[in-house]
């Protein structure tokens, strides 16, 4: 759930990107995108000011909100300014003739746009013609577009593994009208694990990544939907999503109506809504049993238990949580192994939960 620290291009220095991340902190619109277009204008190409300055800037301002230093208004504000400057810098790319089409979007219920926006624009610069669609994509409606349009190809992006499920029916609606799908974003996990499982047809960590793979031909792994490996959709993860209202209520009222994240009275709660904060661990909970992978559910608690640390919030309202999703699934064998092997891990490192109870 973690980002690496960003990797600068050589072309301008810390203090640049120390510059642009304060006035994004300060939601200084103007002045973000001045440095942008000043770099531009300095010769530093497209893709290095969005991959470099903006996405890294993102991955800074993720990274001060889960350790407490910014608020949600806070990481709001920044980012609202940060799609500022990405849309500044596309109105500096100069028209010429598509070298082919892509469209990008996002998943289904997926609502973190600014990733797919930058890949959209980088690829712009590079002489491709980009349908942006933006976030929240249902598979109906994607499909539905690329059967008009048929582009070469489509990028999708997800930011959260809660929706690889509907990435799968995304990528197969989208390879059924014979387009290509790269994927895209730690949502897919660690080197693309999780999208290659869901048989796309390529994964690029980056936008540049993303134009290697499109200036490939001829394309490989068309069929790939065919050979994607079986997940758990047709053993536990439907019986689970039918109970998903039943175990949210069951751990919100072990938790007598709080939520786990709020922390009592604490000044800097993570969130305060305890049905959409519960409903969030079932959530991946869901998604870890869709691809028989426990590392899944494992490497959210290690985020989540990292972020409430940071904030002086202990782990007793996770762990209160798991037990009550425990006794509501008694008769999943994987997800409650999920759910034992989560709780042993708060357990077992009481440095990322604060109380060893």
């Amino acid at each position: 759930m973690t980002a690496p620290p960003p990797t600068l291009p050589a072309r301008y220095d810390e203090a640049t990107a120390a510059e642009f991340l304060d006035a994004l902190g300060r939601a200084d619109e103007w002045r973000a995108c001045e440095i942008a277009v000043r770099l531009l204008d300095a010769g530093v190409p497209v893709s290095e000011v969005l991959v470099g300055l903006v996405g890294g800037a993102a991955r800074r301002i993720g990274q001060l909100w889960q350790g407490g230093q910014w608020s949600v208004a806070q990481e709001h504000a920044a980012t609202a300014v940060n799609e500022r400057v990405v849309a500044a810098v596309g109105a500096r790319i100069p028209a010429g003739r598509a070298r082919g089409s892509v469209v990008v979007g996002c998943l289904d219920g997926e609502w973190h746009a600014l990733p797919a926006r930058i890949v959209a624009e980088v690829l712009r610069a590079d002489g491709w013609g980009v349908t942006f669609l933006g976030a929240s994509v249902p598979a109906e409606h994607l499909a539905s577009y690329l059967h008009e349009y048929g582009p070469d190809a489509v990028a999708l992006s997800c930011a959260l593994p809660i929706h690889l499920p509907a990435a799968h029916r995304t990528i197969q609606a989208a390879q059924r009208t014979g387009t290509p799908v790269i994927a895209g974003g730690p949502g897919f996990g660690v080197d693309g694990r999780w999208a290659r499982r869901l048989g796309v047809d390529a994964w690029a960590p980056g936008p540049v990544e993303a134009l290697e793979i499109l200036e490939r031909e001829p394309w490989r792994g068309r069929a790939a939907a065919e050979q994607a490996a079986s997940t758990g959709a047709d053993a536990e993860y439907p019986a689970l999503r039918e109970r998903r209202g039943e175990l949210v209520g069951a751990a919100v009222t072990a938790l007598h109506g709080f939520s786990p994240l709020a922390g009592g009275a604490l000044a800097n709660p993570l969130e305060t809504d305890p049905f959409e904060d519960v409903g969030q661990v079932v959530d991946f909970l869901a998604a870890a049993v869709y691809l028989d992978d426990a590392e899944l559910f494992a490497d959210y608690l290690r985020w989540l238990a990292a972020a409430l640390t940071a904030r002086g919030i202990t782990t007793g309202g996770l762990r209160t949580v798991l037990d009550a999703l425990a006794a509501g699934l008694h008769d999943f064998p994987f997800a409650l192994r999920c759910l034992r092997d989560g709780r042993a891990l708060l357990r077992r490192e009481p440095t990322i939960g604060g109380d060893d109870r």
